[in-house]
């Protein structure tokens, strides 16, 4: 039987795609897993996420084998959404930040040279 996946994304993190840095996230689908005993226990979906920068790699692990890692692996799995999304919107923030200041220097700079 072929592997379904809930996520099976690979995916650069730069615009330029011969930098190195890219993450890696995959969630298998046990739906239609085989649950005939614990030995052949299939139920077990394989859980995969890497990030590497262009110089270091980590994989993260989210193990499903038992409810209490279960439970573990989703709230770390929260965690990371939550950071991840706050250091978006304070590099958003400081983008515009940043891009007002030069937009406001380049005017003023401007201005002085026509007076």
């Amino acid at each position: 039987m072929s592997r379904k996946y809930h996520v099976q994304k690979r995916e650069f993190l730069n615009q330029f795609t011969n930098w190195r840095a890219y993450i890696i996230a995959s969630v298998e689908d046990t739906t239609d897993a085989v649950r005939c005993c614990s030995e052949h226990d299939e139920a077990t979906s394989r859980v995969f996420f890497e990030i590497a920068s262009c110089s270091d790699e980590i994989e993260l692990h989210f193990s499903l084998a038992t409810a209490e890692e279960r439970e573990n692996s989703l709230y770390k799995a929260n965690k990371l959404a939550e950071v991840v999304n706050a250091f978006r919107d304070a590099i958003e923030k400081e983008v515009a930040t940043i891009n007002e200041r030069q937009s406001t220097q380049r005017h003023a700079g401007a201005a002085s040279a026509v007076h």
